[in-house]
C-alpha cells in the first residue's frame, strides 16, 4: 500500500505509475514492444493532414467527470474535422453524458479497470474483440484521452493508421504520436494539447449547449411539481464522493444545508445515484426543514438539466460537480486527496469567482492517491485532508455565492 506523501506532478513522458510492483509488471509487458520499436527506428509522428482523416475513434473510458472535461477537446476536434466520422468510446456509466459530445456515434466500451462488474463492466477480452472488429472500418486515427497502456493496446488492435495517446504508463511502441503529459494543467487543457500534437495547434472554442430545449422544459416542470419553482434559492447538495476517500461527512453537509435554510430560506435538493440513497437519507434526516431528495430518481441527463436550474451546488470532487460546472451553476466543491488544479474545469476569468474549491492547507495534499490511498488514510474514519475542511469554510463560501447571486439573508 502506498506510503503517505505529496504527489509530484509528472511532465513529458515520465512514468507516472507509483506502485513499484505495478511499474515492474508494466515494464516487463513493455520490453518486447520497445525492443521491436527500436529496431524499426520509427521517427516521431508529425502532425496529420486533417483532410486525410475520415474515420476517427476517440477513447475516454473513465468516469463521467472525465468525459465532461473532454468535451472542449471534442468540440475542437469536430471543428477541425467537420466531415470526418467520429466515434467516441466510453464506459456505459458515461454514455448518457457523452451524448452531449459533437460526435457521430457513441459506443460503449466499459473498461474493467474503471468500473465494476455490478456496473456492467466488460471483460478485457471482450474489449479486445471489439477493437479488432473495427479493423474493417480502416480507421485513420485513434486517440486516447485517458492515458492507460490498456487503452493504447485497444487502439493498436483496432488497426488505426495513426494512434495517439499518453505513454506515461507504458505502451509508447503502440503509438504513432506520443502526447506529453503535463500535470501542472487541468485535464481540459491536457486533452486539447493532445489535439495539437496530432493535428498541429488548434483554435480553442466553446462547448456546444449540452442540453436540449425539451430536457430543460422537463426539468423546470419537475421542479415546479415539487414546489421548487423560482423564488428563494435552490441549493443542491450531493453528499457522495463516489469513493470514501473523497467523501466529506454527512453531518457536515447537513450542517451547511441547515445554516443555509435558516439564513437564506434555502430549499435544499439532494442528488445522487441509487447507490447513494442511504447517504442522501442520512443528510435529509439531519436537516431542520425537509429537503427534496432526488437520489436514485434521475438519469444522468435529467440530473444535468435539474442542476442547471439550481442557484448553487455543493459537492465533493465527483462527476456531478463537473456537470454543474458544465452548465454554469455556481459551485462549492470540497477537495481532499485530488488536485483541483488537475481535476477542475478551466474557467474564463469572469467565471472563476462563481466556483469555489475548499481544500486543506496540508503538507501531503493533494496526493492524488485516490484508487490506492495510503494505509493510514484508508483505515481512518476520515482522512486528514477532508477532516481539515470545516463547516464554517464551506458555509462562508456558499453564503458569499448566494449573496453574489442576488439572494439576501433573512432579517
Amino acid at each position: 500500500m502506498s506510503a503517505r506523501r505529496r504527489w509530484t506532478n509528472v511532465r513529458g513522458t515520465e512514468n507516472r505509475i507509483y506502485e513499484p510492483l505495478e511499474r515492474l509488471a508494466v515494464g516487463a509487458f513493455d520490453l518486447p514492444g520497445r525492443a521491436w520499436a527500436a529496431l524499426r527506428g520509427r521517427p516521431p509522428g508529425l502532425p496529420l493532414d486533417p483532410a486525410e482523416l475520415r474515420e476517427v475513434l476517440v477513447l475516454r473510458l473513465d468516469r463521467i467527470g472525465d468525459v465532461v472535461m473532454s468535451l472542449p477537446a471534442l468540440a475542437d476536434l469536430r471543428r477541425a474535422l467537420p466531415d470526418a466520422r467520429i466515434r467516441l468510446a466510453v464506459g456505459r456509466w458515461s454514455a448518457d453524458v457523452a451524448r452531449s459530445a459533437p460526435v457521430d456515434e457513441v459506443i460503449e466500451w466499459s473498461a474493467p479497470w474503471v468500473g465494476r462488474r455490478s456496473e456492467g463492466a466488460d471483460g478485457f477480452g471482450a474489449l479486445c474483440r471489439r477493437a479488432l472488429g473495427l479493423r474493417r472500418e480502416r480507421l485513420d486515427l485513434a486517440l486516447d484521452l485517458q492515458g492507460d497502456v490498456r487503452a493504447s493496446l485497444l487502439m493498436w488492435l483496432s488497426g488505426a493508421r495513426a494512434r495517439a495517446g499518453y505513454a506515461n504508463t507504458g505502451g509508447s511502441w503502440m503509438l504513432s504520436h506520443v502526447v506529453p503529459l503535463d500535470e501542472d494543467v487541468s485535464w481540459v487543457a491536457q486533452n486539447r494539447l493532445a489535439l495539437d500534437v496530432v493535428l498541429g495547434p488548434q483554435p480553442r472554442g466553446r462547448v456546444a449547449d449540452p442540453l436540449t430545449a425539451a430536457e430543460r422544459a422537463a426539468a423546470a416542470e419537475l421542479l415546479g411539481r415539487l414546489g421548487l419553482g423560482p423564488g428563494g434559492p435552490r441549493v443542491g447538495v450531493h453528499p457522495s464522493g463516489g469513493r470514501l476517500i473523497k467523501q466529506w461527512p454527512a453531518e457536515r453537509w447537513a450542517e451547511v444545508g441547515a445554516r443555509l435554510q435558516r439564513e437564506f430560506g434555502a430549499r435544499v435538493v439532494i442528488t445522487g445515484s441509487g447507490a447513494d440513497a442511504a447517504l442522501a437519507a442520512d443528510v435529509a434526516a439531519r436537516l431542520p426543514e425537509r429537503p427534496t431528495d432526488l437520489a436514485g430518481r434521475l438519469s444522468v441527463r435529467e440530473t444535468l438539466a435539474v442542476v442547471e436550474q439550481l442557484d448553487l451546488y455543493l459537492s465533493p470532487d465527483t462527476g456531478t460537480m463537473h456537470l454543474a460546472c458544465l452548465v454554469g451553476t455556481p459551485t462549492v466543491s470540497v477537495f481532499g486527496p485530488s488536485d483541483p488544479g488537475r481535476y477542475f474545469f478551466d474557467f474564463e476569468p469572469a467565471e472563476r469567482l462563481r466556483h469555489v474549491v475548499c481544500r486543506p492547507d496540508l503538507w501531503c495534499a493533494p496526493c492524488n492517491l485516490i484508487r490506492k490511498p495510503p494505509a493510514e488514510c484508508a483505515k481512518a474514519a476520515l482522512p486528514e485532508c477532508l477532516d481539515l475542511v470545516g463547516v464554517d469554510e464551506v458555509h462562508a463560501a456558499a453564503a458569499r455565492l448566494l449573496k453574489a447571486g442576488g439572494f439576501a439573508p433573512r432579517a
